[in-house]
């Protein structure tokens, strides 16, 4: 057990040392080299954990990755004991607790790493893919009556959309959930015309 304990303490260090480094620099120049002088440890010990800076990447991504799906399978379970029709509320499924941006929360500073300007863009697209898992099986459970095109189009918007709404969150840290949860649910809600057309002032004649 204290070996384990060792070993993922290790893992850790040579992970946040790899984000650390891509705070100032390209994930493509960064080294192995520098991981280790940044973690103090020799290279042998680097490469008993990890293959290369691509395997240590590619585990912080992961870890990102794993916790989206597992949350995501409990909140289909939840969905799943109750019955769906065409009066459902977002609200009704959606709540502070239980909802998407509380999983996000807690990755937001490695995220805003891996997003920026120094990230690498394997990130990107499996979080994308990732999203348009879950959302596909969100929808599925609405028995939609969509062709093709019109179901890539509405899960491709509904991820690129939550996304972009990521990325913000990753640019403006202090928001907390209760802060950007009612306005998610307002405008997935009300769809983006009719938010843009509540929130106008009225204009006098």
């Amino acid at each position: 057990m204290v070996y384990i304990n060792k070993t993922t303490k290790t893992q850790k260090k040579i992970q946040q040392s790899l984000l650390d480094l891509m705070k100032s620099k390209k994930f493509e120049t960064i080294t192995v080299n520098d991981i280790t002088s940044l973690t103090d440890i020799n290279r042998s010990t680097f490469y008993r954990h990890y293959v290369d800076k691509y395997e240590v990447l590619e585990k912080i991504e992961d870890n990102i990755l794993f916790d989206i799906i597992e949350f995501h399978k409990n909140i289909i379970k939840n969905i799943k004991n109750q019955t769906l029709d065409t009066t459902f509320e977002i609200r009704d499924y959606i709540t502070v607790d239980n909802n998407f941006f509380n999983i996000f929360e807690k990755h937001l500073s490695t995220m805003h790493i891996l997003m920026g300007e120094n990230g690498s863009i394997s990130f990107q697209n499996k979080l994308n893919s990732t999203m348009l898992k879950v959302f596909d099986i969100t929808f599925s459970l609405l028995s939609l009556k969509l062709d093709d095109i019109e179901k890539d189009l509405l899960l491709n918007f509904q991820s690129a959309s939550f996304i972009s709404i990521l990325y913000y969150w990753t640019e403006h840290p202090e928001l907390k959930v209760k802060q950007i949860l009612p306005l998610y649910i307002k405008i997935i809600s009300n769809g983006i015309v009719n938010f843009v057309k509540d929130n106008m002032h009225t204009q006098k004649s």
